[in-house]
């Protein structure tokens, strides 16, 4: 393992198509989302939904290569989001999979899922692992 993903121009591509996979697949349009691909990778999808427990606050799936997946909430004063959870040990779980949760929450079965993958402790990413799974998004669109 290391401490960052290699970036090289596949794992740039597979990265931005990767997102846009999750983005498509929550109904979240091209102003609704954005990516980094270099160091650190970084990406923000912008949900149309609410958290019960946060009503009038922005919704996020925000996702780091140093952890994957998270769900967050605006504050109200601009500062940094408030993490919900992390999505597992996986940070490429697939598209399909982070989709579903994405277009879950705030639905009654939004509670399920979370508590089904979920977790509130920071995972830490194989880097390795990432990279390769990135690729491969790069490379299944050709």
């Amino acid at each position: 393992m290391t401490e960052q993903v290699l970036v090289d121009a596949s794992v740039g591509l597979g990265f931005q198509r990767y997102i846009q996979s999750v983005a498509e697949g929550v109904g979240a349009g091209i102003e609704q989302w954005c990516c980094r691909g270099e160091h650190p990778m970084e990406a923000y999808i912008a949900l149309d939904r609410e958290v019960p427990r946060f009503p009038g606050r922005e919704v996020a799936l925000l996702w780091e290569e140093t952890c994957g997946w998270a769900l967050a909430v605006e504050t109200r004063s601009g500062e940094d989001l408030i993490v919900l959870g992390y999505f597992g040990d996986d940070a490429v779980p697939t598209a399909d999979v982070v989709a579903a949760f994405g277009a879950s929450v705030g639905t009654p079965d939004a509670r399920m899922r979370r508590r089904a993958s979920w977790t509130n402790d920071r995972p830490l990413a194989d880097s390795d692992r990432t990279a390769r799974l990135l690729r491969q998004y790069g490379h299944d669109a050709n």
